[in-house]
């Protein structure tokens, strides 16, 4: 009977245990963020050396991909390709985390201004700022408003405004 009740304790600790684990992420992408903003040159080689197999978690290779986009964007490398933070953006809306959804919106839009489809950069550019809203990040706001003013002003979008009203935008004719 003992014996019974030990295994059952034992069980129900690690189902516990499972059931309230946090995300853990990988330590050399969090070496990578923390690296980020002083010298994204040294996240960009600690990122460029991860082998994406030692990736195991869907939040490591969303993570992965949102960080290896933006370093090269901090870097000035040019990207064309969106298949990379396209995974992130969805792994973030599946999950609904706001933090991440304003900065994968964020890349994304960079992404499309590499491409030189500078309407769609926008597009993604005005698509990230509920998420920064909502978590208050006035820094990310900022280079979103500075971005897509850009934008507007570089390929001459004077036929229509974006006014902003909280979460809502309508167009209006100039």
């Amino acid at each position: 009977m003992r014996k019974h009740i030990i295994t059952f304790i034992s069980i129900l600790t690690a189902l516990l245990a499972a059931c309230t684990e946090k995300i853990g992420y990988n330590t050399l992408l969090v070496q990578a963020d923390s690296l980020m903003t002083s010298h994204s040159d040294s996240a960009l080689h600690i990122l460029q050396g991860i082998s994406t197999e030692s990736l195991n978690t869907k939040a490591d290779r969303a993570y992965y991909a949102l960080l290896l986009t933006q370093a090269r964007d901090k870097n000035y490398i040019v990207q064309t390709d969106d298949s990379l933070i396209q995974m992130a953006v969805r792994y973030y809306d599946s999950m609904r985390d706001c933090k991440m959804q304003a900065q994968a919106y964020y890349y994304w839009g960079s992404v499309y201004r590499d491409r030189n489809e500078q309407a769609i950069a926008a597009e993604k550019y005005l698509m990230a700022i509920p998420f920064a809203q909502e978590i208050n990040d006035k820094v990310l706001l900022g280079r979103i408003y500075n971005n897509a003013g850009y934008l507007y002003i570089y390929k001459n979008f004077t036929t229509k405004r974006i006014l902003f009203s909280g979460k809502q935008r309508k167009s209006v004719s100039v």
